[in-house]
């Protein structure tokens, strides 16, 4: 059912109006009940006198006595103030302002319902404030100024009456009059409607309010401001909103006094205890009129009331006073709102918004003052006023919304909820109002926060009286001020909305330019980023900004949230470096410092870098107990600490050391964290010794080396630690101290090795320690102190001569002989210094038994090391033996002392060698018999003293005998024990010694580098030496490396002897490289062959001999000699394998450059030219190209000449069609793959390089589209063509393809062939033909199909470096077949198929933007046409509007019609026939004759109607009726309709044009009569269609079932015809935005239809196409093509417009013309760039490329 229709005719039907009656206490009530909060009555009432300008307002109960309770005989105040609030009901309530008296406007609205103030800068908005006093009011009554109004029911609907009142009773007060229906209601709870007073006086203008009880005033709060001062908005801080609807310009601070009094009733509590009444109340209980007001209130027949005693009773007429402070923050916020959205925010609240408004923030100062909190005790008025407790959004007055923060936020532009308790965020355009206006709150409290900030900033530097750095002294008094605002702006969560609090919240901190926000520290108030959390330990650090401790926990809320959102951070190692860096520690901080240093270090909190960066920017004044300052104390100079049990604190210590004041209460792990160490002995006592002459460090008293005394305190703590001394320590304590005078003795300070124990009594004159008790005797041992006398005074005073004035020496004799001076220094031998045993060592001291020169007993005296035992085997040898009296036995004492000082016991080798070379050598010294005992001892003792461990090779002394060589001696290296080493001239040891040769270091055979040596110099002369030597070199391959190697094969020392003269001599010598074993038949004249038997050719296949020679060797015989090889082969097929080998061995040849070098040169390739044949068949080939091809191919084949040419000369085949032209006058490398890549590699030229080619065309073709679908499909088929190409032999890639050849179709094209460098040329005709200019290739080609080999000929030579002779045939196998095939064959054209989807979807894409602009251009039409319509409405003269109806509404507009003088306007009809006219019009111009010949074009004439589509059509109605009893059509008397409507129509058929998804197609034939004219049947053709192929672009072809059969055939024979058709038809369809995929073509052989539309899909008739255009197109040029354009566009119109009309019908017409109308403009420029096609049948002149 069509509703706007059926309504239309509803309001046109001319039946009575009736007005809508309304039930105005139902509304009324409805109404109130959204007034659900406190003290609504009183808030609206207040809210009126704000708006009116009121300062004063007065509020008086007036109340009724009880009828149960009688008054109390007690008249003072206190006890009737008691009465009347327990126990009075309430009669009326008198509101009273002095604000401005009521104007006109006012009173009309005061009755008039949700019409409120306009003006918006007032608070009222809806216009039912007012009726909140209906609640429990029934009859208000107004009077303001000099006129009243009552208000009165008749039955269920309210009436008004105003009275003018006389002068005498008017006033400029306004009054508030309100009888309450229900006079029961008790008196509402005091305290807490004093609170809501109070809170309302806050914000509002009002300064003064009273609340009166009958005579009594309960309450008067009078409010005062100070003036306000600007508050600037810090640059940091956006001023602007999120969506920039609002900007805070000006933000100014006053202080706000409120003070109030009151009667102590107010804070008088009474409680309730629920009895059973006596009395019970006739009249049942009424919804009270304070029912809104206090909540729930019991019956008062049903509680006996107990008052409380907080407030004595006789004090509740007492007055108390009290004043409270509010800082209130005025922003003035400007706002930036668009005219749509100013609309849809005036719809929904009745009022536009301001361009101005103000938004307040009040908090809480910190007030000392407990005045207060007494006055609280009598009432707490002002509990609700402070926000501390909670802040609360006021909109005008509070609403239930809170803040989330101790702050009021007044807000009188946030638009509320009708009963104006919560914030409205549920309407669209009033929820981003509210929000913006609550984003800039938060903004207000950034900047209000900043203020406060400020002021403390400024106070704390006011206390530090001028300096710059605060310290927390200033900061100390201010600190609770600083907590307050703390406490202030702590966001919390906001009821009952949560998100208003969070878009406070989030606008308070995300305002802010900066990631920062300013506090309160301990160096005053500072931004974030330069304050530090701190833990208590790090109090030394007075230089960082902490956080106050006190501030952290009592704001920890904030704090924390400062440290979530990462604005506040703990103190870094960063923080703590810059505040050492800047000052120094006092010693108090240094101990701290150390403390809470070494607890992170054990903790693990700080890294050892970390640790020593912090210790080396320390510094400390290190005060003195006295007073005096010491040097700064640098603590990264500091390594060591002090353990006192190792080292007494007051003895001097090294800068180094950390002082114990500092240490003495922290353990050795964790001053050792730190990275100290303990300070150890060693190094203490270094620093005593170093500084021992240092008077500026130490006095003489602490100098070691010159006090007796602190030497004497030094060595025993250094004696007590001497055995928990490591090896090393003992060592350097004993370096230290030996050199300098450390020993206290009575003969001064002495070095200890100057000093004696007391024991040593030898002499009365020694250096006796003294002093030193409790000292160790190992501890002095250690230093040197010594228990024996020193050698050289024993020396001196008992071996010295017995008379020391003997004249001769002959005559003296000494004290003690040697071996008294032996068995002395046995007995003290634990007493000895080690350095007199050294001494003792190098001094001669005991004679040998040897003879001396006289024959006599030898007075020389030797070191003992230098004496051998007396044994009598070492005697027999001739060896120096100690001269020793009796037996001698090395266990003694005397034998071990002895032993100790070096007495020998056995020979060296060198020392028997000596002994074997002198007595074996002719001379003095020859004894045989001496030789052979100190071989024997050699032997004997050679494994038990270790003489095998000696270096034999060091030898120089000859002493070993040599086989036929008697009288001559060697040494180790100079002879062999291997007999054949005499090969080669070398001497061979003894051979009774050769057995011992290893223990003596004798070699078996000589270095094999001297034997090579000699072999290089004395090569072997005969058969029989070479193979003696050879055989022997064969037994060593194990000592032949490869170093060996790379000699002996270079060296010339294998004799080659003449052919079976083996006994002769050698004709030469030559290497194991060039010389080969065995026997060869193929190289043995080439190469030289040998044969020295099994063992001896094994060393030379060992020098690198091989049995056949290698590529590389062949390459370099074949490079010097080609041209005897190839007379030694005879054959040319031998060398051509020879050549193959190498070719298969190239890459090894490649690698040496020098001979491949010289392969380039040389003249050893193998070529061949090809004579020609018999006259008869040269003068046949100089016949045309295609005669040439008929010659019989043995008559064609001439003779090859083979020659020998270098690589230069050879002449690769590459293009065999030039090598048939020029074959006769080159030399062409034979047609082997493997040898022309040899050839090529070497330098040979490609025939190609040498044909130069010039190629001549005829002009440029006007229409080049063969050229350009050739090119697109050339960039195609060439990725596949290069796709299965190895990488190295292709040259010119698909892309770069793309971007550098053009093709261009040409009139004709002749191309000359000429070889370079011989005078031979040859020209023809071609169909393609390339050419290159500055890197820019051009594929030139004639006629609309071109010979596709010869495409192909001329890109392989571009796309590959060697192209072969099957690349053209293969790339033009690949340009002929369709890419399905392709895919068929097992072609990868996935990637190209995917490209061609891809440029389909970018079509789809540019076609769907052309149709969503063309939506935009209906819409922006749409509107001009409504603006002009009413434009046009308001211009004409008023109408006779439908009673009752809105004269201004859009309805009321359309059915009111014409005027009776205006002339109906123009409908459809009249635009149809108008639009036929047009139609007929077109057609003449475009050369298509009148409309009839139109008809029979489409299918259908006058008198036999023709149906092209049975497809299924839009639903629109059309826009005439058919008159049944006239036969007439007339207009359905609709104004004239709008063309962006008809274009809208239009685009909507385009629109739901589809594409065909289906294999077939299958539809009965249908004829429907049509309701226009009767006589006239809209016949449906019949169609049965099979899909057979896809032509272009997605247009897809059609058969019908008995020609689908043969559709390979139909589709060969019209391929060009269905490739045209197809292009036209895209082309049309681009001029509707069409998809290609929406047309396709089908063909029948018999049928009338030209085009159908099937479910918004077009089908058009190829058969027409055939016969009508497709030869005119080929030949008539523009002129063919356009008419063919312009018949096929019209029958695309009709089709498109059955998607809005099924039916032939006046509308399908309509359409049609309309979409003829719309789009011819489209058709003539698309026209208009159209270029006729080149007729290719014309001769051109040829143009020179």
């Amino acid at each position: 059912m069509d509703f706007d229709a059926l309504r239309a005719r509803t309001l046109r039907s001319g039946a009575d109006e009736e007005a809508v009656t309304v039930n105005t206490r139902a509304l009324i009530d409805k109404v109130l009940a959204r007034y659900s909060g406190e003290w609504t009555v009183l808030r609206e009432l207040l809210q009126n006198a704000a708006d009116a300008s009121a300062t004063k307002i007065t509020i008086k109960f007036e109340t009724l006595p009880s009828a149960t309770v009688p008054v109390p005989t007690d008249s003072s105040t206190s006890s009737l103030l008691r009465h009347t609030v327990l126990h009075h009901t309430l009669k009326r309530l008198v509101v009273t302002n002095n604000g401005q008296p009521f104007n006109e406007n006012d009173w009309n609205r005061l009755k008039r319902i949700a019409e409120g103030n306009p003006d918006e800068t007032k608070i009222g908005a809806f216009g039912v404030g007012f009726y909140s006093t209906f609640a429990d009011c029934e009859n208000p009554f107004v009077s303001s100024g000099k006129e009243a109004m009552a208000f009165f029911w008749k039955n269920n609907s309210l009436f008004t009456r105003r009275l003018q009142l006389p002068d005498t009773e008017s006033s400029t007060d306004t009054n508030f009059v309100l009888d309450y229906r229900d006079t029961t209601s008790p008196v509402p709870p005091l305290l807490p409607l004093a609170q809501f007073l109070a809170n309302s006086l806050t914000f509002v203008g009002l300064e003064n309010i009273e609340l009166w009880l009958d005579e009594w005033k309960l309450v008067s709060l009078q409010k005062k401001t100070s003036p306000s001062y600007d508050v600037p908005v810090p640059r940091d801080i956006e001023p602007k909103t999120s969506e920039g609807f609002m900007k805070i310009t000006k933000v100014s601070k006053e202080i706000a006094q409120i003070d109030g009094q009151w009667m102590s009733v107010i804070g008088w509590k009474a409680t309730r205890d629920t009895v059973r009444s006596t009395e019970k109340d006739s009249a049942p209980s009424l919804r009270k009129f304070f029912s809104r007001l206090a909540g729930t209130v019991q019956d008062e027949s049903q509680t006996e009331v107990r008052p409380d005693r907080s407030v004595e009773a006789d004090q509740l007429a007492t007055k108390v006073s009290a004043t409270v402070f509010l800082n209130v923050n005025t922003a003035t916020i400007k706002t930036f709102t668009g005219q749509k959205f100013n609309e849809e925010l005036e719809r929904a609240t009745k009022k536009p918004p301001p361009k101005f408004t103000k938004l307040a923030i009040l908090t809480a100062p910190y007030i000392e003052d407990a005045s207060l909190a007494k006055a609280s005790a009598a009432g707490d008025v002002f509990g609700t006023v402070l926000p501390s407790r909670g802040g609360k959004i006021f909109i005008g007055f509070p609403t239930h919304q809170t803040t989330g923060l101790s702050a009021h936020i007044s807000a009188p532009s946030v638009i509320p909820t009708v009963e104006r308790e919560s914030i409205d965020l549920n309407a669209r355009y009033v929820r981003t109002w509210n929000m913006e206006m609550l984003r800039a709150a938060g903004i207000v409290c950034r900047v209000a926060w900043s203020c406060e900030m400020q002021e403390l900033k400024e106070k704390t530097l006011r206390e530090a009286n001028g300096r710059s750095k605060i310290r927390m002294e200033e900061v100390n008094p201010f600190l609770d001020e600083a907590i307050t605002t703390f406490k202030n702006f702590t966001f919390k969560e906001s009821t009952p909305s949560a998100s208003i609090g969070q878009l406070l919240e989030d606008a308070f901190w995300t305002c802010s330019k900066k990631a920062s926000i300013e506090v309160v520290s301990t160096c005053g108030v500072l931004p974030t980023h330069d304050v530090r959390i701190a833990p208590k330990d790090l109090s030394f650090m007075e230089g960082i900004p902490i956080l106050p401790e006190k501030l952290a926990s009592e704001a920890n809320v904030l704090v924390s949230k400062l440290v979530d959102f990462g604005l506040l951070t703990e103190v870094t190692v960063t923080d703590i470096k810059s505040a050492l860096e800047s000052s120094p520690l006092t010693t108090a901080q240094v101990a701290e410092f150390l403390s809470w240093l070494t607890k992170q270090a054990t903790r693990g909190k700080l890294d050892k870098p970390t640790i020593s960066n912090l210790l080396a920017v320390a510094v400390a004044n290190d005060d003195s107990p006295e007073g005096n300052r010491r040097p700064l104390l640098q603590l990264g100079e500091i390594r060591h600490f002090l353990n006192p049990s190792r080292t007494p604190v007051d003895f001097p210590v090294p800068p180094s050391v950390m002082p114990f004041k500092f240490t003495k209460g922290m353990g050795k792990h964790e001053l050792e964290s730190l990275g100290w160490e303990e300070l150890q002995l060693v190094t203490w006592v270094r620093w005593l010794i170093a500084q021992s002459g240092n008077r500026q460090v130490l006095a003489e008293n602490q100098d070691m080396t010159k006090s007796a005394e602190f030497s004497s305190q030094v060595l025993p703590l250094l004696s007590k630690q001497w055995d928990s001394l490591s090896q090393p320590s003992k060592s350097s304590l004993v370096e230290l101290l030996v050199k300098h005078t450390v020993i206290p003795t009575k003969f001064g300070m002495r070095k200890p090795g100057d000093a004696y124990f007391p024991s040593v009594k030898l002499f009365d004159d020694l250096a006796i320690i003294e002093g030193l008790g409790s000292v160790k005797d190992k501890f002095l041992l250690a230093l040197g102190v010594r228990k024996t006398v020193e050698l050289g005074v024993v020396f001196e005073r008992l071996l010295a001569l017995e008379p020391k004035s003997a004249k001769t020496v002959g005559s003296a004799k000494p004290q003690w002989s040697h071996v008294d001076l032996i068995k002395y220094l046995a007995s003290v031998r634990d007493d000895i210094p080690s350095a007199d045993i050294q001494k003792l060592k190098n001094t001669p001291i005991c004679p040998s038994q040897l003879k001396g020169k006289d024959g006599g007993e030898s007075t020389e005296r030797y070191r003992v090391s230098e004496l051998f035992e007396p044994r009598h085997d070492l005697r027999e040898l001739g060896l120096p033996v100690l001269a020793w009296p009796g037996p001698y036995r090395s266990n003694t004492p005397e034998g071990k002392f002895l032993n100790a000082l070096g007495l020998r016991t056995t020979p060296l080798v060198p020392e028997l060698i000596q002994i074997m070379a002198e007595a074996g050598k002719k001379g003095p010294k020859y004894d045989l018999d001496r030789r052979d005992r100190a071989l024997a001892y050699f032997l004997s003792h050679h494994h038990a003293h270790g003489y095998g461990l000696f270096d034999y090779q060091s030898i120089m002394l000859p002493f070993l005998p040599l086989e036929n060589k008697p009288d001559q001696l060697a040494t180790p290296t100079q002879c062999f024990a291997n007999e054949g080493a005499a090969l080669l001239g070398f001497d061979i040891l003894k051979r009774d010694w050769i057995p011992h040769a290893t223990k003596f270091g004798v070699r078996e055979h000589p270095p094999m580098d001297l034997c090579i040596n000699i072999l290089s110099k004395r090569p072997p002369v005969t058969f029989h030496d070479a193979r003696a030597i050879f055989t022997y070199f064969a037994g060593r391959l194990a000592e032949i490396n490869t170093h060996t190697v790379s000699r002996l094969n270079v060296m010339d020392f294998i004799p080659i002897f003449p052919k079976n003269k083996e006994k002769s001599a050698p004709k030469l010598h030559t290497s194991p490289r060039t010389c080969f074993l065995g026997e060869s038949e193929a190289f043995g004249e080439i190469f030289h062959y040998v044969d020295f038997g099994a063992e001896a050719n094994s060393f030379l296949i060992r020098c690198g001999s091989k049995q056949e020679p290698s590529k590389l060797e062949i390459a370099q015989i074949l490079v010097r000699e080609p041209a005897r090889i190839s007379a030694t082969f005879r054959n040319a097929e031998k060398y051509m394998a020879l050549l193959r080998s190498m070719a298969e061995a190239a890459k090894t040849l490649k690698r040496n450059k020098d001979l491949w070098a010289e392969m380039k040169k040389a003249p050893f390739l193998l070529a061949s030219r090809e004579l020609p044949p018999a006259a008869s068949s040269a003068e046949k080939r100089t016949g045309s190209a295609d005669d040439s091809d008929n010659l019989d191919e043995e008559e064609a084949l001439g003779i090859r000449e083979f020659q020998l040419c270098s690589a230069e000369d050879a002449i690769i085949i590459d293009d065999y069609i030039n090598y048939n032209l020029f074959k006769a006058s080159i030399l062409a490398a034979p047609q082997e793959e493997s040898l022309e890549d040899f050839y090529f590699a070497l330098g040979s030229p490609l025939l190609s390089s040498l044909v130069e080619e010039a190629a001549r065309h005829g002009p440029r073709a006007h229409d080049q589209k063969p050229a350009e679908k050739l090119q697109k499909q050339i960039l195609e088929r060439s990725t596949l063509f290069l796709h299965e190409q190895p990488p190295d032999t292709i040259k010119h890639d698909a892309k770069w393809l793309e971007k550098n050849l053009q093709v261009q179709l040409v009139s004709s094209i002749s191309l000359r062939r000429s070889l370079r460098g011989r005078n031979v040329s040859h020209t023809e005709k071609r169909t393609a033909v390339i050419t290159a200019v500055n890197r820019e290739y051009t594929l030139w080609i004639t006629g609309a199909k071109p010979d596709l080999y010869q495409v192909s000929q001329a890109l392989v030579h571009i796309l590959l470096t060697r192209p072969k002779l099957h690349s053209a045939i293969t790339l033009e196998m690949l340009l002929k077949t369709d890419l399905l095939d392709l895919r068929a064959r097992g072609f990868n054209v996935s990637r190209i198929l995917r490209q061609k989807a891809a440029e389909a979807r970018l079509a789809e894409s540019k076609r769907q933007q052309e149709l969503e602009e063309q939506q935009k251009r209906i819409e922006e039409d749409e509107r001009a046409w409504r603006a002009s319509q009413e434009q046009a409405a308001k211009d004409k003269a008023p109408r006779n509007y439908v009673p009752g109806g809105f004269p201004d509404s859009p309805d009321s507009r359309a059915l009111a019609g014409p005027e009776p003088s205006t002339p109906a306007p123009v409908g459809n009809e009249d635009m149809r026939k108008h639009g036929r006219n047009l139609f007929s019009n077109l057609s003449r111009q475009l050369g298509l004759g009148n409309n009839r010949h139109i008809q029979q074009m489409l299918g259908r004439s006058e008198d036999e109607p023709r149906a092209i589509t049975g497809g299924e059509t839009a639903d629109l109605p059309p826009p005439y009726q058919y008159d049944q009893q006239s036969g007439q059509t007339r207009s359905a008397g609709s104004p004239v309709t709008a063309p962006h409507q008809l274009r809208e129509n239009l685009l909507t058929a385009i629109k739901k044009s589809r594409a065909h998804n289906s294999s077939g197609l299958f539809s009965r034939g249908e004829t429907n009569v049509l309701q226009e004219t009767k006589s006239y049947c809209d016949e449906h053709p019949a169609h049965d269609l099979t899909f057979v192929a896809e032509i272009k672009d997605g247009i897809q072809c059609f058969l019908s079932p008995s020609s689908a059969g043969n559709s390979s055939q139909f589709l060969q024979q019209h391929s060009s015809g269905l490739t045209a058709f197809a292009g036209l038809l895209k082309s049309i369809g681009e001029v509707f935005s069409l998809s290609p995929r929406t047309l396709n073509i089908f063909f029948e052989t018999s049928g009338k239809t030209i085009g159908f539309n099937r479910n918004g899909s077009i089908f058009c008739n190829y058969r027409y196409f055939e016969q009508l255009h497709e030869r005119s197109m080929a030949t008539a040029g523009k002129d063919g093509y356009s008419e063919a354009f312009v018949y096929w566009w019209v029958i695309l119109c009709h089709e498109l417009a059955h998607n809005l009309v099924g039916d032939h019908s006046s509308d399908h017409s309509y359409y049609t013309e309309g979409f003829v109308a719309q789009y011819f403009t489209k058709v003539v420029t698309t026209l208009g760039k159209t270029q006729a096609p080149q007729n290719a049948g014309i001769e051109a002149p040829l143009v020179e490329i």
